[in-house]
């Protein structure tokens, strides 16, 4: 069955499209992007990074006020559904905003249509990685704090978390830190023992 996912990026991160690589060509990724998102947890060198048969469509938001994205995505969502009446699809909103339920139920009443609320592409496959992705969550939070402490900046803090983000081995992490900061090795010096405590480089 073809599934469409539309994900919420100024709700969830990168890695809550780990597991794209089990879709299929069939399958559809929507990623609704605003210019703080794609600067931030979308950057095109992560979305480089991520390893699927299905295809990925960015649809660009202009802010417009407080939940102008949510708006739009659900707009969305009801077009496709409407478009696409004769066609056994599965939707789901990638998001941890649980407001999303209510234009769900919504639709579900109007249709019938499968409609999720998911917060990660992975859990789809493996019951135990929402566990994982709150695993990283707790290093990204330790990182933040030690970088803040040392009187980095947001903008660095979040070169830092791009930076581990696209890395699987350590010899990536030293890489890509290289490409992100050139020889400063105390950002690295400071984050690489934060990381290994997690042994985020050795989950999947």
């Amino acid at each position: 069955m073809k599934k469409i996912f539309l994900v919420d990026t100024e709700n969830v991160n990168i890695r809550s499209l780990k597991g794209a690589n089990y879709l299929d060509e069939n399958d559809l990724i929507i990623l609704f992007t605003t210019d703080k998102t794609i600067v931030h947890n979308f950057h095109s060198n992560l979305i480089k990074t991520i390893e699927t048969k299905a295809t990925i469509k960015n649809i660009h938001i202009e802010s417009g006020g407080k939940n102008c994205l949510d708006f739009q995505l659900v707009s969305c969502l009801g077009l496709l559904i409407g478009s696409n009446t004769k066609q056994n699809i599965e939707y789901y909103i990638i998001s941890r905003d649980k407001g999303y339920l209510h234009s769900i139920n919504f639709l579900y009443e109007q249709t019938q249509c499968s409609i999720h609320l998911i917060s990660n592409l992975k859990s789809l496959f493996d019951e135990n990685y929402d566990d994982t992705l709150a695993i990283m969550q707790n290093m990204d939070d330790e990182i933040t704090e030690a970088l803040k402490n040392l009187g980095y900046t947001n903008k660095t803090i979040t070169k830092a978390l791009i930076a581990i983000d696209s890395s699987k081995t350590e010899k990536d992490l030293e890489v890509n830190f290289f490409l992100q900061f050139g020889w400063n090795n105390k950002i690295y010096n400071t984050c690489k023992p934060i990381i290994f405590k997690y042994d985020i480089l050795n989950i999947a």
